[in-house]
């Protein structure tokens, strides 16, 4: 039995919009809210296109790689990724925050252990200049800057590093 063409071309289409997204998360940080939005509309209008393959006889599940297809043209592989990493990571951004100062963009952000536990925290410069005209910066080159701080589990300082210019 052969795999239905029209099951592999939504897989395609469905990873591929998806793939995107995820890079537009990781490009653009501050964007990632606005997914939260995105995603479940994403999900509404996929289910329905692929519900009416399915009606007209477009698509089938005669084979495994039908089914394994079908698997993967649906939110559940996300969402078990999402779950297994916030499960394993050892330090979760917890925040992240940027303000433009002295001409140049900077970064903090906090990770932790769990809920109000940190990790560490982190602080970066951008390498490009900004202004009041242009005030984010034309690369994503950051580098490191001022005092990082590394905790322990129990909240003590484990180590300090410095990055001041």
């Amino acid at each position: 039995m052969k795999t239905s063409r029209t099951l592999i071309g939504f897989f395609l289409l469905y990873n591929g919009i998806t793939l995107y997204f995820i890079s537009d998360i990781n490009r653009d940080q501050s964007s990632s809210l606005g997914y939260v939005f995105i995603f479940p509309v994403f999900w509404i209008i996929a289910a329905i296109a692929l519900g009416l393959l399915f009606w007209f006889k477009k698509a089938t599940l005669k084979t495994l790689w039908d089914k394994l297809l079908l698997f993967f043209s649906t939110p559940i592989p996300l969402l078990l990724v999402f779950v297994f990493s916030r499960l394993t990571l050892a330090g979760l951004i917890t925040s992240s925050s940027e303000y433009n100062k002295n001409g140049h963009r900077y970064r903090k952000i906090r990770y932790e252990y769990s809920i109000g536990q940190p990790q560490r925290i982190e602080f970066y410069v951008s390498q490009d200049t900004v202004t009041e005209t242009e005030p984010f910066p034309t690369s994503d080159v950051w580098l490191k800057d001022s005092i990082w701080t590394y905790y322990n589990r129990d909240g003590t300082i484990k180590k300090t590093e410095n990055y001041n210019r």
